[in-house]
């Protein structure tokens, strides 16, 4: 009934976690299907224990994509159930989440259903935070539009559950050579807005945060983010029209992302080799000349002024604000150092 899909890479210190998490289910009409993404340590070989001791494992290995997306669509396209989870292979779950998600789409007829997220800080696991939080409707039942704009600018679901395989089939970045950063995320909104029915249920995944995983490096791929913005943004638009609220709400959201972006660039250039430093530079001028600046900002003229008007003073705002930044961030050292 359920298809669980992981891409796997160097993650030989979680996945037997993570494994066992899906093995120990209540539910036991599942397949799991692994992708070794050209690991390089001993991933591969705990895959091939668990393929070995229940055929409902399976496993295939590629040469190393740099993305998860190419291993995670690959899972998906051996898939043999009707519903897809999909899952990180330094997470887990709780025993009784496929036989809960299971039922709460039975019972609703939906075509998404989404669980509760715990997210922990790997180094200190009594930190964590829940998405959604506590105070939301777990009953709720949403449309895909309603949801989508619960994910922008802010996630306030989380993104991990079951859906159809069909939503799955029909994304627009299926076979294509689209594998840049956090292109899963535009990958969930497009499923959302093709959703009729979202429903929730209180299930628990277990959302480790590392600081090693390719997700919080500081690199030059953490800047390709700006193309997922971009594509969000034209997904939104196009659905919604483009001068409807949604539209603006996105494109509010990428202008952040860029000031955010640069920023960021100020504070870790040394730490570039000169040509992605200009590689990354160009892509955040790119997408500030291509974005629509007209509305943005429109109740707040001094971000207007200073964000909007032109490139360089636009660089030269987010310049100050490093600068600024750093100061405070080292006054409040020294003061926690004092105390």
């Amino acid at each position: 009934m359920i298809s669980v899909v992981i891409p796997a890479y160097n993650v030989e210190k979680y996945i037997e976690e993570c494994l066992n998490s899906i093995l120990n289910q209540t539910f036991k009409d599942w397949e799991c299907i692994i992708v070794n993404d050209g690991s390089t340590d001993n991933t591969l070989g705990i895959i091939e224990n668990f393929a070995a001791k229940d055929k409902r494992f399976s496993y295939y290995t590629i040469p190393n994509s740099g993305s998860a997306k190419i291993p995670r669509d690959k899972a998906v396209s051996y898939a043999k159930a009707d519903w897809i989870m999909e899952m990180d292979s330094d997470d887990f779950i709780d025993s009784d989440v496929l036989e809960k998600l299971y039922s709460r789409a039975i019972k609703t007829d939906a075509d998404i259903v989404y669980l509760r997220m715990k997210v922990f800080n790997e180094e200190n696991s009594q930190n964590f935070t829940f998405i959604p939080n506590k105070n939301f409707e777990m009953e709720k039942i949403l449309t895909g539009e309603e949801a989508v704009m619960l994910t922008i600018p802010k996630w306030v679901i989380g993104a991990f559950g079951i859906t159809k395989k069909e939503l799955w089939n029909i994304r627009s970045t299926l076979n294509t050579e689209i594998k840049h950063m956090n292109v899963d995320e535009y990958d969930t909104r497009e499923m959302l807005l093709k959703a009729n029915i979202v429903a929730f249920e209180d299930a628990i995944y277990h959302y480790r945060q590392r600081s090693s995983s390719i997700s919080r490096k500081i690199s030059i791929k953490f800047f390709e983010m700006l193309i997922t913005d971009k594509m969000l943004e034209d997904l939104l638009s196009e659905h919604f029209g483009k001068t409807s609220p949604q539209k603006l709400i996105a494109s509010q959201y990428r202008m952040d992302e860029i000031i955010a972006k640069r920023v960021i660039l100020f504070r870790i250039c040394s730490k570039l080799q000169t040509d992605e430093r200009l590689k990354a530079r160009e892509m955040i001028k790119e997408h500030f000349i291509d974005i629509d600046k007209k509305n943005i900002f429109k109740n707040n003229i001094i971000k207007r002024i200073f964000y909007t008007y032109n490139y360089t003073l636009f660089e030269i705002t987010s310049f100050f604000r490093f600068i600024i930044g750093t100061a405070l961030k080292r006054c409040k050292s020294l003061w926690v150092l004092s105390n």
